[in-house]
């Protein structure tokens, strides 16, 4: 179970939103240590074998490591609706898209033909997700997932909700946030182990609102899945021009995506990366103006 991740224009907005509407960082109150030291210790058992447990020590023992309740609120009261999709389709976006196919033209060629995945539905996911690689977030990306499942706990949630506008007593909402924290459990697990397995630095990675990170915004689960090493340097570098274009390509390869699909086939593969309406039809839309054929007027609902 995951939710719909957030293209990085949209994640700067919450960022300055959170910066005047909430204090972002719970303080390290002495109620928060013994759910730390439960995470960290169910953290230790679902490792095991995987990630040393002094790496994990260190983490955990970290001044960097920050709950933001924050993030979990918005997640469940987040209403995809109402993103403004369509300034992708702005003139001059798409002219730096086909500048960057001009100037990548061989590179984006030869992962085509590998995947058999149209270099114009790669550049439109790029184009959308990280503006061409401009903007790959800046939330800690370890903090997302931390709060996600930090917020798990009910005992601690419901310190910082009073205002909010969520309530646990509706059943929709709490449902959502029961699934929100097991999925961000998940994903944190997924990050502690790629961290460690490449030797990152695991609060230098920064990604969107919702922990997806590097040009193509993958979230943990799906940079072990989807990555693809494309340079053979011997590591999936998300960050690395011709390893993340081959990544988005892996991923609808993967997902089933076939060029002589059906659109509303292709539909349905785009939104397995991005599990909204309005990001898949702009992004066939843009995919469309890059080949210079007729953009479709969609119904975003």
């Amino acid at each position: 179970m995951y939710f719909k991740r957030l293209p990085f224009k949209f994640s700067l907005f919450f960022l300055i939103f959170f910066l005047i509407n909430f204090n972002i960082q719970a303080k390290e109150e002495p109620f928060l240590i013994p759910y730390k030291d439960k995470l960290k210790n169910q953290i230790k058992k679902d490792l095991e074998g995987l990630v040393p447990e002094d790496y994990i020590e260190t983490i955990f023992s970290s001044p960097n490591l920050t709950y933001i309740p924050n993030i979990m609120i918005k997640s469940l009261i987040w209403k995809e609706e109402s993103l403004p999709y369509y300034q992708f389709l702005e003139p001059e976006r798409i002219e730096r898209a086909k500048n960057f196919m001009r100037e990548n033209k061989e590179l984006l060629e030869d992962i085509e033909f590998v995947f058999e995945v149209e270099k114009e539905i790669i550049t439109s996911i790029f184009l959308v997700e990280t503006d061409l690689g401009r903007n790959t977030g800046s939330f800690p990306v370890i903090n997302v997932f931390y709060s996600l499942a930090l917020s798990g706990e009910k005992e601690v949630f419901k310190n910082f909700i009073d205002s909010s506008g969520v309530s646990l007593l509706d059943e929709a909402i709490k449902n959502k946030w029961e699934k929100r924290s097991k999925w961000g459990y998940k994903e944190l697990l997924y990050f502690i182990q790629i961290s460690y397995q490449n030797n990152w630095d695991p609060f230098s990675i920064k990604g969107s609102i919702f922990g997806a990170f590097g040009y193509p915004q993958f979230l943990p689960r799906s940079y072990l899945i989807y990555g693809y090493d494309w340079d053979r340097d011997g590591k999936v570098d998300l960050y690395n021009l011709s390893d993340a274009l081959a990544s988005i390509a892996n991923y609808l390869k993967k997902e089933g995506y076939k060029k002589e699909s059906s659109l509303e086939e292709k539909k349905r593969i785009i939104m397995k990366y991005n599990i909204s309406v309005p990001y898949a039809n702009t992004v066939l839309n843009i995919t469309k103006i890059l080949k210079n054929e007729t953009s479709i007027n969609f119904d975003n609902r």
